[in-house]
Parts: C-alpha cells; structure tokens; sequence
C-alpha cells in the first residue's frame, strides 16, 4: 500500500497504516472471494481502483528474484481452488463422488456456485438435500436470571440422560460457567472460550512494553516485576519472568522511591548496586539497560524500531531460558508444568509474530498506537477456555446451522441473539462495477437469509430441542436467538391445536415450552423433560459478620516482639496491636503493586526529598533561604527518582499544580522558621537509641529509631524538631498537638542522652496547606494553649507539650507489648466497627462515640489511645469487617 500510495487511502495510511491495511485487505478478500481480478475494468470507483493498484504489486509465492508480498488468505485459497477445477476438470483426483447440499444452491455466494459447477464438470453428482418438514416433538426453553442458574441446569439434565452419542451440543456462547458444573459432576468440558479472548500469555508482550517504552511508568513496571507465569513444582517461589531475586530486590526499591533514576543515592541504583555484588547479575543489567540506560526512543510518538529490537531479543531469550530451565515432571506436576510449557510457548510465538510483522512493514519508526495494534493482532488465540476441551460422547457445534444430520437431541447452551451482525462492505454502484467485472457479491441482507434459512432446517430435524438462554449475561439483557423466533412460527402455524394459537408467544408462553429454572424443581424431585433427580434440601450457609476482631490465644509469644521499634510501628502497635502482630511480628504484607507509593504517599516523600536536597546542599542551611528557582530546580531534578508518574503524558496540570503548591509552601516555610529565629541544622537525621521497656515483670531493651525531617537550634541554644506532612487532613494534626496527643514528635524529641531534647520546640508543618501546627505560638499563632473548648473534653486533655506524653507512650507500648506477649492481641477500633455493624469508612455518632469512650479509658489507665482511620487499613478483609464476611 505504501508503494502504490493510491490517493484514496493515502491520509489514513499516514496517520493509522496498520488499521487502514487491514480495512483494505478485507476489501480485498471479499471482492476477490466474489470473482473479482485485478485486471477487471473498475473506472470511477475510487475503492475497487486503489485495491487493483495494490493487488498489482501482490506476490503471493517467492521466486529466484522477488520475495513473497502477501501471505495466502482464505479467499486466495477459494480462488485457488476454482482455478485448479477448470483446469484440471476429470483430471483431477479428487477423491469425492458425490456432494449433497443442505442449503439451496441458487442462494450460495457466487464463488462457491462456481465451485460446485466445476466439480460437477469433473464428474461429481451434486444434489440438495430434500427439504425438512417436520418439528421437534420436545421443544423447551429454559430461562434463568443469570449464566450460573441455568449452568447447573443443563449440566443436570447432561448428568441424567441417555444416548449421549446421539446429542449436539451448540455451544451459542462461552462455555466456562457450564463446564465448572460438568465437572462437578465428572462429566467432560467443552471448552468453548469467549469469541474475543485471548491467550493469557499474550499479556506479557503488552505488560514488557508497557514498561519499557518511555516515558517510564513505575506501576507498569512494577507489574512487569510481579509477573508470574506459574509455579515450580520443586518450590514455593513462583516462576516469573524476572528472576525473584533480581524482581524482589528492584520491587522493593520502587517502594522506597516510585521512580527510575541514574542518581548514585537512589533507591534503584542502590540496589543495582546489591545485585551487582559480588558478581554482575546479568538479568539484572539487562533489565536496567531497557528501562533506565538505554531504553527504546521514541520521538513525537513514534517508536524506533532498531532501538526497540533489543529489548525484543532479550525478552525472547529470556522465555527461552525460562523454557530450558523447567524441572523435570512427575506425575503430580506434569499438568502443572504442561500449563507453563504452553504459555511459554504462546508467549514466544506473540514475540516472534511481532518481531516478524514490524521486519515486513519496512519501516524505520512506528507509532505507539500502532505499535500495540500490532501486538494485539499478533496475540494468540487461547486453545480452549479455562477448563480446557475433553473426548466425549456428544458431538460440539458454535452454529445451530452446523447441526449435524440425524441428531437426535440438540441441546443450545447460551441461544441468545448475536452481537454480530452482516454488514454491508460495498455501495450500490460499487456493486455494478464488480458485476460488470464477472463479480457477484452477496448483500448483507441474502448472507443474512441463508444463514437463518439453514439454522431453521437444522433445528426442524431433531426430535427434541432444549435451549438454555440467560436474561442477563455480565448485566446486560439478552434476548433469544431471532432463529427460535422463527422455529416457534412455523411450530404455532403447524400444530395450531397444541399450542392453542397460531401466535409466536402462544408457543413460547406454553406450559411444555417455557419452564423457568425455578419451576423444575419441586419437592426434593427435580425434572427436565425425561431427566428426572431427586435433590436434597441443605442448610444454606450464612456467613455471619464478626462481633469482635481482637483475638486471645493461650500461649506464650515471646517470640513475636520487636528489636527495634519506630514512631510508625508504635502507631500502629497503639491503635491497632492485631494489625502490628500481622504486619511486623509474622511479617504479612499487601502486593508489591499495590505498595508502589502513589497519591499523597508518593508526592509527601518527593517533597520531603526535596527540601533535604535544599538543606544537605546548604541552600537552606543557617541564614540562608531557597531562593524560587533553587526549590523549582531541585523538584524538577527530584521528580523522576521520587514520582516519575508526574512525567507521563497528560499529567502536566497536575504537575503543574503540585510544583506551584511546593514552591510557595517551602518558601514560606523557611521564611517562618527565620522569622521565628529557627536556624536549620539538618534533614532526614537517622537517630537509635537503647529503650528499656518492662514487659510482664521482664526487662527487654529495644532500639528506639527513626530519621527527623529537619533538624534545627533556636537563638537561645534550645533544638527545634520539625515534622513535614503532606495531607489532606489538616484538622486530625491540629487536634494532636492540641489534645496533647503528637506521639511523632513526642518519639523525635525523646533523647536520654540530651536532655535539652525534653524542651525542644516541635512543629508539623502541612506542606499542601503551607502552615504549621505547633504547641509553640511563635510559629502557630492559632495555638490555644492545649485542650479544647468543651469543658468534658478538657478535662481529659493531655496537653499541648509533646514531650509531656513520653511517659504515657512507653506505658502504652508496654502494656501492648505485655499483652502481644501473653497471646492477647487488641483490635480496639476495629471492634468498634465490627459491634456496630459499620463497614470502614461509614460514620455515625455512635461510632465517634465508642471512640471517645475507648480514648477516655486509656486515659484514665495511663496509657494513650491512637485513633488512625480504620478506612485505611488493609487487613479489613480479613478482619471481615469490610462487608465481605465469609
């Protein structure tokens, strides 16, 4: 197409060449599959004239000098075969002495009119079938609300009927949900996959280049990481694409910072770094090579194909390695690893199919968009559906058409109306011109016709039909297939005395026809037509919501408790214990995808990198401040370590917007902190200290750690402790320091061995809001002194003085350590949920009551209550309190 660069397509092959060939070429077929030749006269016709300017460069064979231009399709090998039969006529063996058509000869497309005249001149009888008058004795429809229902149906009726070998199956749909209830009862699956489906393995190439392909998109390739195309037998890590080592390692820097960066401090090349120690690990730098040092370029959204080629190369490789080195099979793990085989298997095949598509276009680059196409039109097509397809007695079909002569018994699963439909390729005066040229193309309207003609002569034959169709099929309504409809008119005109009616819904509204999955069963006797069982009534299972979360195991887990301890595992250790043991005592963590920072997480840690970037490079160190394009400088250097997804297309406002709400927040920032007489000292300050704590009448010394934000010293010699949030949630940190409840800041100030820490000025400074919430009023004039306005309320107030609250946090902690320790582990805030039959993230005022009640009774006890947003949890599916409480 590009060499005939006839005007007609000439725009749209620029701009989409791919979809614009493939347009052409099904022109292409169906013309040629009509009788067209490219030689035939087609003036004025601008289509027919620029698919005869391609079909003149078109080599369908190689010769000495000139290679092969287009591979065989299904209407050269019509054409092919038409050509053979004139020429050869008698002469030709073939094999066939006599051709009985079921449809009528006159309404056959034009080709294979040809086709049966040619045989017929080298001596083959070809006759029609004569015509079928009769109707099913038994003709039933059964309707369920949903795919599941009428599922166990027909797999009921399959399990308890005789003569199997007698019976067609059409399989009107996908098959999965039927073949689970065969198989449930021993008997075969079919099979049948979704029209559209496509081989599992054809989502690795997609997921491969989805991360490589720049702009880096760290979700996509931490996706990449996590692939898993199964597990090895011979152990329990699974087989991934990436090595585990090398995928772990890399997925767990991605956590740390979401963003591929060349920085020798990043947490990428650090570990880089470790997989590269003692010796290279080659995985490891290839991959690297791909996604940070070299990775394909792409110029104005089009793909260098010779940059993409490597990245192509090492993926198959690398299947083909992963091939290799399969273990050897067992009997338990043969169909284990023949499922790893076949994927691999279509795997590289997809990889192979794409590098040879992108070798014939010739080009040298290639749009994204289209780069995908391609990749989704090389995809292989799954072998089966899940279950996979099984020997059995019956004979399977997709058509009602394909019905065999002499069936029996037709069972139609899924006879719903198509989605598909005949379309209609050529205009009227495009059709004269390819009559005028010898070729007669059928209308949408006749190949409609004829297919409704030989469905209805197939499902005349039977003696019983029972049809299966769903009102709904993944929500949508459905109705019955048109070729039902038909079936049901000819039955009210020909038995009009058996359905009462010569009307279409006489038929399907009668008592033999229509019979509801509900009504088959009754008593314990359930009935189909001649399928009888009998069913037994079992209590249903009601999975009751839990009344409490917390759990208490005799036992002694001393075992479960920490060495070092940080201001983040004691929040969670005071607001949730349950959580703590599940998180860092026996170590259960979400997905690494999921763990990639995104949100507030992700743009909180960039922002705090960049102000230690200020602070470490002494542009905010002593007297000095940032200047605007010092702060807009080291966001801009930042971004791609720390939140790469801020570089992807169409993010620019938001990025936009975040660099503004950066830039004027830390220049305000620093100007209070020199206002305030605060000279900056340090950022992102590690800091361990031996804790003593008195668990159960034993002693047990943890390490207190943690890293300070910004570091800093007052005029008068006193350090000051400042704590950086990016939040939404401004209100929850002003109630803290004012109900003397910061716990963060109370742990950053706590230093036995200094003891002007106890009197150090701490602050939050809300970097998305631009202000600080602090007990200290020089830097938040909206300090009230501690407490609040309710006279209950401030009774139980603690205080605005962090480092008043260090006694109540080590009472705190060793009071849910002591309990961890004895087998008693706390869900306070999730019992509250689970008592009032609140899912997270509802409210109610007996909610927020509950919570001041528990918080009161800390109080009261000495020790301190944390109240951290249950919403945000990510055990409340298995606490069973997010709705979900089997």
């Amino acid at each position: 197409m590009r060499e005939a660069n006839h005007p007609w397509y000439r725009t749209s092959f620029e701009v989409d060449p791919w979809n614009t060939a493939a347009y052409v070429l099904r022109l292409r077929d169906d013309a040629i599959e009509a009788g067209w030749t490219p030689q035939a006269a087609t003036t004025l016709q601008p289509r027919l004239d620029a698919i005869a300017d391609v079909e003149s460069l078109v080599r369908l064979e190689s010769s000495s000098n000139q290679p092969r231009t287009l591979a065989p399709g299904r209407a050269d090998d019509l054409r092919e075969v038409l050509e053979l039969l004139r020429e050869s006529g008698s002469t030709w063996p073939l094999g066939i002495t006599a051709v009985e058509l079921r449809d009528d000869r006159s309404a056959l497309p034009q080709i294979w009119q040809d086709i049966f005249a040619a045989m017929e001149t080298a001596g083959v009888t070809v006759s029609e079938a004569s015509s079928v008058d009769s109707i099913p004795a038994t003709f039933t429809v059964v309707r369920g609300v949903e795919q599941w229902s009428i599922a166990e149906a027909a797999a009921r009726w399959l399990a308890n009927t005789s003569d199997l070998d007698r019976l067609c199956i059409v399989a009107g749909g996908p098959t999965a949900t039927l073949d689970e209830e065969l198989n449930r009862r021993g008997l075969p699956s079919i099979g049948m996959p979704s029209a559209s489906a496509k081989s599992p393995a054809s989502q690795l190439l997609s997921a491969f280049l989805s991360a490589v392909l720049p702009p880096t998109d760290v979700r996509r390739v931490a996706e990449l990481l996590s692939f898993e195309i199964g597990m090895r037998p011979d152990s329990s890590f699974p087989i991934r694409l990436v090595p585990n080592r090398v995928a772990t390692t890399l997925l767990t820097a991605l956590t740390q910072e979401p963003g591929i960066s060349g920085d020798p401090e990043s947490a990428w090349m650090s570990a880089m770094d470790v997989l590269n120690t003692p010796e290279p690990d080659t995985a490891a730098r290839e991959l690297d090579k791909y996604l940070r040092t070299s990775p394909p370029v792409i110029s104005d959204d089009q793909v260098d194909l010779s940059s993409l080629e490597p990245a192509l190369i090492w993926l198959s490789a690398r299947l083909l390695t992963l091939r290799h080195g399969l273990p050897s099979t067992s009997s338990e793990s043969a169909k284990q690893l023949a499922d790893v085989q076949s994927f691999l298997a279509d795997a590289s095949g997809h990889v192979d199919s794409v590098r040879a598509a992108l070798a014939e276009l010739g080009a040298d680059v290639i749009r994204v968009r289209e780069l995908f196409d391609i990749v989704d039109s090389c995809a292989p097509a799954p072998p089966s559906a899940t279950t996979g397809t099984q020997a059995a007695q019956w004979t399977v079909v997709t058509d009602p058409a394909q019905i065999p002569a002499g069936t029996d018994t037709v069972l139609w699963w899924s006879a719903h109306r198509s989605t598909g439909a005949e379309a209609e390729l050529w205009d009227p005066a495009e059709t004269a011109a390819l009559a005028r040229a010898g070729a007669i193309v059928s209308s949408a309207a006749d190949r409609e016709s004829l297919h409704q003609a030989a469905t209805l002569r197939a499902l005349r034959g039977p003696t019983t039909l029972i049809s299966f169709i769903p009102e709904r099929i993944n929500g949508t309504e459905v109705s019955l297939n048109p070729s039902l409809t038909r079936l049901a008119e000819v039955m009210a005109a020909e038995a009009p005395e058996r359905f009462g009616s010569r009307a279409v819904d006489g038929v399907f509204d009668h008592s033999t026809v229509s019979r509801p999955v509900h009504r088959l069963t009754e008593g314990h006797q359930w009935q189909l037509n001649s399928a009888v069982t009998t069913t037994a009534e079992v209590e249903p299972e009601v999975a009751s919501p839990p009344t409490t979360v917390s759990r208490e195991i005799h036992g002694d887990f001393v075992y479960l408790l920490p060495d070092r301890l940080s201001f983040t595992q004691i929040e969670r250790l005071l607001s949730d214990p349950l959580a703590w043991t599940l998180e860092k005592g026996i170590g259960l963590k979400r997905g690494f995808v999921s763990e990639v920072p995104t949100g507030n997480r992700m743009i909180g840690t960039f922002v705090h990198a960049v102000v230690e970037r200020l602070v470490r490079r002494g542009e905010a160190i002593g007297s000095a401040s940032p200047t605007t394009a010092e702060i807009r400088s080291a966001f801009d250097a930042l971004a791609p370590r720390f939140a790469a997804e801020l570089l992807l297309p169409g993010s620019s406002a938001r990025t936009e917007s975040i660099r503004a709400t950066t830039v004027g927040s830390l220049t305000q920032m620093f100007a209070s902190l020199r206002q305030r007489g605060i000279t900056l000292t340090a950022a992102e300050t590690e800091f361990s200290h031996p804790w003593a704590l008195s668990l159960n009448g034993e002693t047990k010394t943890v390490d207190l750690i943690g890293l300070r934000d910004l570091d800093g010293e007052l005029a008068d010699g006193r350090p000051a402790v400042i704590d950086l949030k990016w939040t939404n949630s401004a209100g929850r940190f002003r109630t803290m320091v004012d109900d003397g409840e910061a716990v963060q800041l109370s742990i950053y100030t706590h230093n036995p061995d200094n003891p002007q820490a106890q009197g150090a000025l701490t602050a939050y400074y809300l970097l998305k809001q631009g202000r600080f919430v602090s007990a200290d009023s020089g830097l938040d004039p909206d300090f009230t002194g501690g407490g609040t306005s309710d006279d209950d309320e401030a009774e139980g107030s603690l205080g605005g003085n962090p480092a008043a609250l260090w006694p109540r946090i080590q009472h705190a902690v060793e009071h849910a350590l002591g309990r961890i320790a004895s087998g008693c582990f706390d869900a306070p805030i999730a019992d509250a949920y689970a008592q009032l039959h609140l899912t997270p993230g509802e409210s109610s005022k007996a909610l927020t009551d509950r919570l001041k009640e528990q918080r009161a009774g800390a109080i009261d006890e000495g020790l301190l209550f944390v109240d951290k947003p249950q919403a945000y949890s990510e055990f409340n599916l298995i606490y069973g309190i997010a709705g979900d409480h089997s």
